[in-house]
């Protein structure tokens, strides 16, 4: 498999984008599914910066006096339209980096960024807060593995899926169907070479 980049589509390749994972409109309950990344400052560090050059439409999921100290090395919320600049910088330099992850939902920018906020923060057992860093996708899988079906229900929420590199540098895709936690290997912007 090799990683198709697109910097223009030209009119032939409109057809064989279309049919690509990437280029399908999905929809759950009549809306169309759309990307989003949320991308750890913390790991990407300077090219957090360039992530926000190459797309304008992003938030920090801190914000006030958390944001002011922890912009630099928190969680950043993406719009990912595919194709794009932005959707081909990523696919160019994500690989092996743990960046984040990709988040497929039928939600708003908004309504989205408002369900993330409320995982930033866990109690332990204790009562002691703890920072939980869910955007990591070597954390990710770990939590959705071993969270029960009403953590999963609300962990969700509007997310239709998870997407994220694993240790073998493939995407993994994580969903909930009938109650249950589904886990497999995801085509996304990947396409058979020619």
């Amino acid at each position: 498999m090799k990683i198709k980049i697109r910097r223009k589509v030209n009119p032939a390749e409109k057809d064989q984008l279309a049919s690509s994972p990437a280029g399908k409109i999905e929809k759950v309950d009549g809306k169309a599914l759309q990307f989003f990344l949320l991308l750890d400052a913390a790991k990407m560090r300077e090219r957090i910066e360039e992530a926000k050059r190459f797309n304008p439409e992003h938030e920090c999921l801190y914000k006030g006096e958390a944001a002011d100290t922890l912009h630099s090395v928190g969680p950043w919320l993406f719009s990912f339209p595919t194709p794009s600049l932005f959707s081909d910088w990523y696919i160019a330099n994500f690989e092996k980096q743990n960046w984040g992850i990709i988040i497929q939902s039928n939600s708003d920018f908004k309504s989205l960024y408002i369900h993330l906020k409320k995982f930033l923060l866990v109690k332990t057992e204790e009562g002691k807060k703890l920072y939980f860093r869910y955007y990591d996708p070597r954390v990710l899988p770990t939590f959705l593995e071993t969270a029960d079906e009403s953590q999963l229900e609300t962990f969700f929420g509007p997310i239709d899926k998870f997407i994220v590199e694993n240790e073998n540098t493939e995407l993994q895709e994580y969903k909930i169907v009938q109650n249950k936690l589904i886990s497999k290997k995801s085509n996304l912007f990947f396409t058979e070479e020619v």
